[in-house]
């Protein structure tokens, strides 16, 4: 939403793509950060109000063309993940930038039924607990908490103190997350249910789906047993003053609290920008880290 009071912002129109930059221009030893790049968007829809005036743009990644939220039928059989996200990718004109280890994944079978591009990528990211974003025309599928790109190459990392903001919030599962997790499998040919199990068998939980294959189902107890982990702690701050370079899988590091918070390896979970009379604010929320 825009401040529009003496009438000199243009209503862009539906379909126009817009550039979106975050940050300062500001200098000085002490600088805070310049602008950075956000990526472009195509505007979706308009629409003003008053007084005060404003407009108010709702907008979409201009990675995203609208058959990716198209719902369709289709199958793979016999391959890879790498090969089903490169060809989701390339259906949008796009490609796939998917780390290694996860490409190399193995697919005997699965179906996209009824479900968009979009619904299935994000279904295959909590499948392989793993996060799936475009950027510049490109289908990044990374690691969930791995703070790393497809490349390998390092997020980089961030150094948050109490001196950054005000409203904070920790919260430590310690004792309700599972150590372990069991998963069903049907096996055709014996004619019954099969049950994998991966981590301790202290506090194991299974889960509800039953797999169709052996392989599946232990894929989605690692992936369960993964996410437990880093749901056992969870840091939500709000930052007085935006660091617009701040990104999801980043390391973050936090100084100024108890050892239990500042022991943590912690990595960006989300981070949600607003600007209004305070300036540029944010709010982060942070999960464990992948040790």
């Amino acid at each position: 939403t825009l401040q529009n009071a003496d009438g000199l912002l243009a209503m862009p129109g539906s379909g126009r793509r817009l550039s979106l930059a975050l940050g300062w221009r500001v200098g000085g030893e002490d600088a805070l950060p310049g602008l950075v790049d956000k990526g472009s968007y195509v505007v979706d829809e308009v629409s003003a109000s008053g007084p005060p005036d404003q407009i108010t743009i709702t907008a979409r990644s201009a990675d995203l063309a609208r058959g990716y939220r198209r719902r369709r039928t289709r199958s793979w059989t016999d391959t890879t993940l790498g090969s089903v996200l490169g060809q989701i990718a390339s259906d949008h004109g796009g490609s796939a930038r998917v780390e290694s280890a996860l490409a190399n994944r193995p697919i005997i079978a699965i179906e996209q039924e009824g479900k968009s591009d979009m619904a299935f990528v994000r279904d295959l990211g909590r499948r392989y607990d793993a996060v799936a974003t475009w950027k510049g025309g490109v289908l990044l599928f990374l690691p969930a908490g791995g703070g790393a790109s497809a490349s390998g190459t390092p997020l980089g990392s961030a150094v948050i103190t109490r001196q950054h903001g005000n409203q904070w919030t920790f919260t430590s599962a310690d004792r309700d997350t599972s150590d372990g997790v069991q998963a069903q499998w049907h096996d055709a040919e014996a004619g019954r249910r099969r049950t994998v199990s991966v981590g301790s068998s202290r506090n194991r939980r299974r889960l509800p789906r039953v797999y169709a294959t052996q392989d599946e189902a232990r894929q989605a107890a690692e992936a369960a047993l993964s996410r437990d982990a880093r749901s056992a702690w969870k840091f939500s701050y709000a930052l007085a003053v935006a660091d617009p370079e701040l990104q999801p899988e980043m390391r973050v590091t936090l100084q100024g609290w108890n050892s239990t918070i500042g022991g943590i390896a912690w990595s960006v979970d989300s981070v949600e920008t607003s600007y209004g009379p305070g300036g540029l604010t944010q709010r982060i929320e942070l999960e464990g880290a992948a040790q």
